[in-house]
């Protein structure tokens, strides 16, 4: 990974988590850690996870509003009175 620069912007694939970068260390190593992946450099991968996020939200709500099977009644019991008729 390349050197960081103040200002630099970094965003996780998964949760669209955006960081920018306000105080460089100066090492080539770092990488930062979200949901236990590297983050990628710029927000389009912000951009990504937003859209994910929004189709499963739509997926969810469209679950949601269709119509549930109809349900059966219960079964009477038979009571003792009516077994003795």
């Amino acid at each position: 990974m390349a050197k960081t620069k103040k200002g630099d912007v970094f965003s996780c694939q998964v949760c669209g988590l955006v960081c920018v970068v306000d105080e460089a260390c100066g090492c080539e190593t770092c990488d930062i850690i979200c949901c236990g992946q590297p983050m990628a450099k710029g927000k389009a991968a912000a951009n990504k996870a937003r859209k994910k996020a929004a189709e499963l939200a739509a997926a969810r709500k469209a679950k949601a509003t269709s119509k549930p099977a109809a349900k059966k009644a219960p079964a009477k019991k038979a009571t003792a009175k009516a077994k003795k008729k």
